[in-house]
């Protein structure tokens, strides 16, 4: 099996340790089982922002989303609240007839197959969030400071074993966000994706990867120029000042490539 996992765009690579400590946990024999398990790890590791250590929104609510695909199937769950691990209801959702659940439904249908009410917050994020509401105090437009925000510290792991390929990805947002923000993770093609050339996930400023679909956009790369060159040409190819990262993984291994530090750790 080969595995590579990111702690988001702009997280230190001092980090890398903690990434490649989620790989050890998550680590299992099956291949799905394995993304969704590292990011879990992720989640209940509070220096990510996925899961316990999710960003705050302004109202003080935390609304996380998260998904998983794999063999040409997909769960997600969008701005789901109030449980530890987003991604093991987007892996419940899976293997329902639906794709993707979100805000207060994706909620009552996690606590209808079990999963119990858990508080994510941490005090790193309530201080952020009063230095949220103190920049705003001081007169500046919301707009304003939310087009300078660059990038949301997604977590998210690929994979691959016997030609077969899977993706997990689970992000607690952005600052300045407003509630019911949905940004690339949940979205197929957009924050990842999964298929017959390999696996994608990316992390950034979610609006401009929905807008130019970066995962799948490095995906139809892969075949054409190689695993390393398609994530090199994405992050190229992004909006100047925005910041961007893709982990990928194919038949030549593993890659990945952003546009400043990014924590990883693969395994391989």
């Amino acid at each position: 099996m080969k595995i590579i996992a990111h702690g988001g765009v702009g997280s230190p690579r001092e980090v890398d340790k903690d990434v490649q400590r989620a790989i050890d946990n998550g680590l299992s024999d099956d291949i799905f089982d394995t993304v969704v398990g590292v990011v879990s790890a992720m989640e209940d590791d509070p220096i990510f922002n996925a899961g316990t250590g999710s960003r705050m929104r302004l109202d003080g609510s935390i609304q996380m989303d998260a998904a998983v695909m794999y063999k040409g199937n997909i769960g997600a769950v969008a701005a789901i609240e109030s449980v530890k691990n987003p991604i093991q209801v987007a892996a419940a959702v899976y293997e329902t007839p639906y794709v993707l659940l979100a805000c207060s439904g994706a909620t009552e249908y996690a606590r209808s197959i079990g999963f119990s009410s858990h508080d994510p917050s941490t005090e790193k994020r309530k201080k952020e969030l009063q230095d949220m509401h103190d920049k705003l105090h001081e007169h500046e437009e919301l707009m304003d400071i939310y087009q300078s925000v660059d990038g949301g510290d997604t977590v998210g792991c690929v994979a691959s074993h016997e030609g077969e390929y899977a993706a997990a990805v689970s992000t607690g947002g952005t600052n300045f966000c407003i509630r019911g923000r949905i940004g690339d993770s949940p979205l197929v093609g957009c924050g990842f994706y999964a298929g017959e050339h390999g696996a994608v996930v990316t992390t950034g400023k979610g609006e401009e990867l929905i807008k130019k679909l970066s995962a799948y956009r490095c995906y139809l790369l892969i075949p054409e120029i190689g695993l390393q060159k398609a994530c090199d040409r994405v992050v190229e190819e992004h909006t100047v000042g925005s910041s961007i990262g893709l982990i990928a993984v194919g038949k030549e291994g593993v890659a990945s490539s952003s546009s400043k530090q990014m924590s990883q750790a693969s395994f391989k």
